[in-house]
């Protein structure tokens, strides 16, 4: 049996990903528990250089098309769902999909937020209008 494309899984997911802001990461994991692909992506924190919010940690909305999501050729959901965030059990609202990718089993974990302290990825340079990975935290 061939190996899980996990290269191929994300890029699927991050064409579908789409912020509100410019930003170029996701935070993501991965890891397999048996013959299950597992994954977890979540927005990333940034930080503000320069103007009147220089030093802010802040972090950019997006939304996903989970329909067109589904759609994508060799991708088979079998059950999806969400949980809120919960002091007990759940760090961040997520969205979880199970399914299989290519005849391989996976399930993906969306957070809605980023994972709470988290470091910042990404510099949003107000100086030099752009937004830039800080390369030493780079997920």
């Amino acid at each position: 049996m061939t190996e899980f494309d996990e290269v191929g899984f994300k890029t699927i997911v991050e064409r579908h990903w789409n912020y509100h802001r410019p930003c170029r990461h996701r935070l993501w994991s991965s890891g397999r528990v048996g013959d299950v692909m597992q994954f977890e992506a979540a927005p990333v924190f940034q930080e503000v250089l320069g103007g009147d919010q220089d030093g802010l940690r802040v972090w950019t909305a997006f939304s996903m098309n989970a329909s067109n999501l589904f759609s994508e050729p060799g991708i088979e959901v079998t059950e999806f769902g969400f949980r809120s965030y919960c002091v007990e059990c759940t760090p961040t609202p997520f969205f979880g999909v199970r399914g299989n990718y290519k005849g391989h089993s996976f399930v993906l974990m969306i957070h809605l937020e980023p994972i709470p302290n988290s470091e910042p990825v990404e510099i949003i340079d107000t100086l030099g209008d752009e937004v830039r990975a800080i390369k030493e935290k780079q997920p």
